[in-house]
């Protein structure tokens, strides 16, 4: 076993993540091992383990109130037995499942449930449109949608082939009426796969499909490098359908623990929970730490979180440093895509260090930085970063793959590797903007515009010019009463960065389009809306 290699040292610390995992728990391990015969290696198996072993351990905590282990299990068991039978074809062959759901027990339940009906997943985004939906539905084989009812409409008009099962109300498919009767489901004839959406910002979203095995706990190498426990109390404010979500939640999970969830993520209500109670985990996106440190929220010094998982986006060094000169030395970024799973991890200790970095690749993953030509590039230089593990997606469900080097799989992001072995990200490739030649990555920019103190938020991309090719331009979206003359906003970047990286064009606007991680839709900043103050 590769991970035993190496010193000593490293063995016991492998030994430790055992024991926070629970490895010394004889009756837990049982469980553990009962419930991956009958179920498989997965978030099904785990949570029927922890019904064994802790069935009356509060599971979800939502905005309708508690439920533990064992209602869990019985409800996904019920579930999935109704879920199977829906998603049924005349051939023998099982449809796919997709959720449309935000974060609630119903989620959970559903997607537990699809797992031990033995029916592909599909996780399907809250701000899909009908027209990318129909498209999803078709394409990924969709038979049986779960979902809220307030996204009956957009699957109405979107013309979906697919059996509707509602997670919230009391109707005959509800998720909640379908729990009660008890249904018993019977082992899958099948290892079913997980289907997550790629995020969609510069078009229709892609079909990443994934083994379930591989959403499991997330490998040693992450468990050594942030310290789960088994039994935490988590709060994901991450949506679930999103990769980051997700893989938090199947933690979560795994090591029985209780997972608070809210439907819509607000800063000020996340903020009087933790002034109420400890949380070990707090799981969210950069934009969701901004709004809350926005709010001054001061939780008293034993309430404060252990660890501050962020990822879903770029977390800036000015951003990193604020929280942790707030909250303390807690807060852990995490790097990855849907494509290559998580990559690296930057812990405190790499944030001080080395503010701004994403950290470096956990044991099992491989990190390679290569130049134009597919050859390692010099460390410090910037270049095209790649990654391998064993948890790369198998391809998406229309045939097509990433793009590979051999093993390692590109990420879209140009990155360099400073002395000490972490990544930092300059950018996306495809958002970079060239000017007059040079080089300017978005995210610079943008980072010295949001430390003004009168932006709120701010996007950059390049526009084309008849004179340089590109020029930069800035959307800025202003905080309350505030208002900024935009030769004041040029000042503020020339003094900080240099004169080509100035925006030109300087547009203020009401918002910015964004993903629900916080992601900005840059195809969309075009048709925004534009004032006068340019």
């Amino acid at each position: 076993m590769a991970f035993l290699s190496g010193s000593s040292q490293a063995g016991d610390h492998l030994w430790n993540v055992a024991l926070r995992m629970g490895a010394a728990d004889a009756a837990l391990n049982t469980a553990r091992w009962w419930a991956s015969v009958r179920w498989g290696a997965g978030s099904a198996a785990a949570v029927t383990a922890a019904a064994l072993r802790f069935g009356g351990r509060t599971a979800i905590v939502d905005d309708a109130g508690a439920v533990d282990y064992s209602a869990l299990d019985r409800a996904a068991t019920s579930v999935g037995a109704r879920l199977r039978a829906a998603a049924a074809r005349p051939d023998g062959s099982l449809g796919a499942v997709g959720i449309l759901c935000r974060n609630h027990r119903w989620f959970v339940t559903a997607l537990v449930a699809a797992e031990r009906a033995g029916c592909d997943t599909v996780l399907l985004s809250t701000a899909l449109p009908a027209s990318n939906l129909a498209e999803v539905c078709a394409r990924d084989g969709i038979a049986v949608i779960v979902a809220d009812d307030e996204f009956a409409e957009v699957i109405a008009e979107s013309g979906a082939a697919a059996a509707l099962y509602t997670a919230d109300g009391d109707g005959a498919t509800s998720m909640a009426r379908i729990a009660a009767e008890g249904l018993p489901c019977s082992p899958p004839a099948r290892r079913p796969k997980l289907v997550l959406l790629t995020s969609g910002t510069t078009g229709v979203p892609k079909s990443a499909v994934r083994p379930l095995k591989t959403t499991r706990v997330g490998g040693t190498g992450m468990l050594r490098r942030i310290p789960y426990r088994l039994g935490d109390r988590y709060f994901i404010a991450s949506p679930l359908f999103h990769a980051w979500g997700l893989s938090q939640l199947v933690v979560g999970l795994a090591t029985a623990s209780t997972i608070e969830l809210r439907q819509r993520f607000d800063a000020a209500e996340v903020g009087q929970l933790m002034c109420e109670r400890r949380y070990d985990a707090l799981v969210a996106v950069p934009l969701m730490l901004r709004r809350m440190l926005d709010l001054a929220i001061e939780p008293p010094q034993k309430l404060r979180p252990r660890m501050v998982l962020s990822s879903g986006n770029v977390l800036s060094g000015d951003l990193a440093q604020q929280w942790m000169d707030r909250y303390g030395d807690c807060l852990y970024n995490v790097y990855g895509s849907t494509e290559t799973a998580i990559g690296t991890i930057a812990d405190p200790a790499d944030l001080r260090a080395a503010p701004g970095t994403v950290g470096r690749p956990p044991d099992g993953v491989v990190l390679t930085i290569l130049d134009d030509d597919g050859m390692p590039a010099p460390r410090g230089t910037p270049g095209w970063v790649h990654l391998a593990s064993t948890a790369q997606f198998l391809g998406y469900t229309d045939g097509s793959d990433g793009d590979r080097a051999g093993t390692l799989m590109a990420t879209g992001d140009i990155g360099s590797l400073d002395a000490g072995g972490r990544l930092h990200i300059s950018g996306r490739a495809n958002d970079m903007i060239v000017t007059g030649g040079e080089n300017v990555f978005p995210s610079s920019v943008e980072e010295v515009l949001g430390r003004h103190p009168g932006v709120e938020v701010a996007a950059v991309v390049g526009v084309s010019d008849p004179e340089f090719g590109q020029r930069v331009a800035a959307f800025v979206v202003e905080r309350p009463r505030r208002q900024i003359d935009p030769d004041e906003l040029r000042s503020w970047v020339a003094e900080r960065l240099p004169s080509f990286m100035v925006p030109r064009d300087v547009h203020f606007v009401d918002a910015l389009p964004m993903t629900t991680t916080g992601k900005v839709v840059r195809h969309r900043l075009a048709v925004l809306g534009q004032s006068d103050r340019v």
